[in-house]
């Protein structure tokens, strides 16, 4: 059976507000540590540096330091894991997956112009983000149970439908309410969430070199996310010696589809040989994103069926990023180096929704993302030591939590290194990214206090990645 999917509800589905749609919105809006080698072992810090095709998707005024023609790829590992802390009750996963961090072209254009050193068109794919990942926690020893937070809040027939045709609630046609023999007694929890998926930029981008003093660039971006989520939640009821009697098991498959666009403009300026300069702008990225859900209750029978799918539009905040950057020695110095930094502004509280057939929805989907969502710093620092044909490389990156009103916490900080190999026509690149941060799953119990609905998350990511390049 068919159903409809009001995007508005979602808000209040189980996870409540730290899951579906405000984070959602997050999740397409944030830019991870991905990319070429190089990038990734810089911890992103070469927004005044540039020299690498990742510039496409942060500053494409970088593009316009080659003064030759690339092609390059970049392929490596995702290790994710994840601590979960119930009130005490500990559990871990992991999971892990392969990372395609970018593949693309340039190809460098001398003109006759003496000013004008340069012109580059770039071709690129960019990941931008991984959503790799899989948690898993459990409660025990609850008063109160989902089945009687879905009827007291008073859900729709259209989401108690499953519940109903597999016998999990019955219907009081006296007092006009469901009912259930799960409504009381003690209930054990256990709830689990598997996630895959990537964030893609295609980009297109020009640059130009001036005088070898001034570099500007654009790029369109063309960003292409997939979401998966398979989730499963079990409530068991429990008799007064402790014994678990009955169960059920209420399932989630959710798909999201996501296809944007945006423009990054960006310019570097280099005043004397060792001091850079940069500055670019990303306009907020248009999405139009499908949404799917299946979802099914297994009980005394299985009752499940797909959502009709949504199709609405997302809009993410503007970006602002800085950078500088200090360059001692060049190419064909036997030592050289550099050290640069980049800061990037975002506002969350800024992105909004736009659902051409419920305009009440959309309001009230964005009134919650400007209350629940604030702005944001990032700050990249990063290293690299030539030693003739071999570079080693480092870097620090730590990014804010977007959420307020202690909401969840979805800030991260990573520590990078790396080492490069470049002769005259090729290069090999290894990078490795180990970030952590913590996060908050709230569950849905609306009577109960917080303190006992929030699940603690530890988050844990190890990115090791290869690039290999050929420049002629």
């Amino acid at each position: 059976m068919k159903k409809i999917f009001l995007l508005a509800a979602s808000l209040f589905l189980a996870g409540s507000l730290s899951a579906q749609t405000i984070t959602d919105a997050i999740r397409f809006s944030q830019m991870g540590l991905n990319g070429t080698s190089n990038y990734i072992s810089r911890a992103g810090a070469i927004g005044a540096l540039g020299g690498d095709l990742t510039a496409a998707s942060y500053n494409p005024a970088g593009l316009g330091l080659y003064n030759s023609n690339e092609f390059s790829m970049s392929t490596g590992l995702n290790w994710s894991f994840t601590d979960a802390n119930a009130n005490g009750l500990l559990s871990s996963e992991n999971r892990s997956n392969f990372n395609l961090g970018h593949i693309g072209g340039l190809l460098f254009f001398k003109p006759k112009n003496n000013d004008i050193k340069g012109f580059q068109f770039a071709f690129t794919l960019n990941r931008l983000k991984s959503f790799g990942n899989r948690t898993m926690f459990r409660r025990n020893d609850l008063n109160y149970s989902y089945i009687s937070h879905i009827i007291d809040d008073g859900y729709s027939d259209a989401y108690m439908y499953d519940f109903y045709e597999s016998y999990v609630v019955d219907y009081d046609t006296v007092n006009n309410r469901y009912t259930s023999d799960f409504e009381n007694g003690k209930f054990n929890q256990l709830r689990s969430f598997t996630e895959s998926g990537s964030l893609n930029e295609f980009s297109i981008s020009f640059s130009t070199n001036i005088r070898n003093i001034v570099y500007l660039g654009a790029t369109m971006g063309i960003p292409v996310g997939n979401y998966h989520s398979d989730g499963s939640f079990m409530e068991e009821i429990e008799d007064n010696s402790g014994n678990v009697i009955d169960q059920y098991i209420y399932n989630e498959i959710k798909d999201i589809y996501a296809t944007g666009i945006n423009l990054k403009i960006g310019t570097i300026v280099r005043p004397v040989n060792w001091f850079r300069l940069g500055l670019a702008i990303h306009t907020p990225t248009y999405y139009s994103i499908e949404d799917n859900l299946y979802s099914e209750v297994l009980y005394k029978k299985t009752s499940g069926a797909d959502w009709d799918p949504i199709v609405y539009d997302l809009q993410t905040p503007f970006r602002f990023l800085g950078s500088a950057a200090v360059v001692l020695g060049d190419n064909k110095s036997k030592l050289a180096g550099s050290i640069s930094a980049d800061y990037e502004f975002a506002d969350y509280s800024n992105m909004k929704y736009r659902l051409s057939d419920n305009i009440m929805a959309e309001s009230n989907i964005n009134t919650a993302i400007t209350d629940y969502f604030r702005p944001t710093n990032t700050i990249r620092v990063g290293g690299e030591l030539k030693l003739g044909t071999i570079a080693l490389r480092g870097g620090y990156c730590i990014m804010d939590n977007p959420y307020g009103k202690n909401l969840n916490d979805a800030g991260a900080a990573s520590i990078t290194a790396g080492i490069g190999f470049k002769s005259k026509n090729y290069f090999i690149d290894l990078g490795y990214a180990y970030t952590y941060g913590k996060s908050k799953f709230t569950e849905h119990e609306s009577t109960f206090p917080l303190d006992n609905r929030v699940i603690n998350l530890e988050n844990t990511n190890h990115l090791a990645q290869i690039t290999f390049g050929a420049r002629f």
